[in-house]
C-alpha cells in the first residue's frame, strides 16, 4: 500500500512542529523593576535650632541579607524571600545614608550635611548607624531596628546614643513591590525625625 503522505505535506508538518516547539520552550520574559528610597516632602516642619548645624553621616552598617540587589520580603522570623523582578537601583546601605542626609538637611535645617568623607573641621557632629532589621513582611508590615550614636566632632566620644525600633503597617507587597519602597521610605523618615531631634538637642554643637 502506498503512503497517503506526500513530500510537501511532510515538510509542512515538520515546519509546524518546529515552530510549536520554539513557542513551548521560549523563556518567558519578566519585566524587572528598580526602586530607591524617597526623601521626606519639602513641607516637612523643621526642628527649631539657634543656627544651622554641620553634620557628617558615616557609612551605614547593615546585615548581609540586606546587601543583595533583590528586594527582601520577610516570611516569618527565620525566612527571607527575594523578589527577582524587583531590585534596588543602588545598594540599600548607600540609599539609606543618602536619604537620611537629604531628610536631615530639611529637618534641622542645614545645608552642611556631609557623607562619609568630611574635613577635620567640617562636621560639628558625626552620626553613625548600625541597622539590625530593615524590611517588610508578606502582610505589608515594615520594621526598622537600628542602633545609632552621635559623636563629638574631634573624637569618638559619644554625645548621644540610642536604639530606634519602628513598625509601620502597609499594604501587602504581593504583586505590588512598589509598596515596599514606600513603607521603607516612611520608616527612614521616622528615623530621620528621631535623629534630627537628638542632634538639635545638643546645644554644644558648633556649625
Amino acid at each position: 500500500m502506498k503512503s497517503q503522505f506526500h513530500l510537501p505535506r511532510l515538510v509542512f508538518l515538520a515546519v509546524i512542529s518546529v515552530a510549536m516547539s520554539g513557542c513551548l520552550f521560549r523563556p518567558v520574559t519578566v519585566s524587572t523593576r528598580h526602586f530607591v528610597l524617597s526623601p521626606i516632602s519639602t513641607n516637612e516642619p523643621a526642628q527649631v535650632v539657634a543656627e544651622p548645624l554641620s553634620v557628617g553621616i558615616g557609612l551605614v552598617k547593615m546585615p548581609a541579607y540586606l546587601m543583595r540587589d533583590s528586594i527582601a520580603i520577610r516570611n516569618g522570623s527565620n525566612e527571607i524571600e527575594y523578589l527577582e523582578d524587583a531590585l534596588w537601583a543602588e545598594r540599600l546601605d548607600q540609599s539609606l545614608q543618602q536619604t537620611l542626609a537629604l531628610n536631615l538637611s530639611k529637618l534641622l535645617p542645614s545645608d552642611k550635611i556631609y557623607l562619609t568623607d568630611w574635613g577635620h573641621d567640617q562636621a560639628g557632629a558625626k552620626v553613625f548607624i548600625s541597622v539590625q532589621q530593615f524590611d517588610v513582611d508578606a502582610a505589608g508590615r515594615g520594621t526598622l531596628i537600628a542602633d545609632w550614636r552621635i559623636n563629638a566632632p574631634d573624637n569618638d566620644t559619644p554625645l548621644k546614643s540610642g536604639q530606634t525600633r519602628l513598625v509601620l503597617a502597609g499594604s501587602s507587597p504581593r504583586g505590588h513591590p512598589e509598596v515596599i519602597a514606600v513603607t521603607m521610605s516612611n520608616l527612614t523618615a521616622e528615623l530621620s525625625r528621631e535623629l534630627a531631634q537628638a542632634i538639635s538637642s545638643l546645644t554644644e554643637l558648633k556649625p
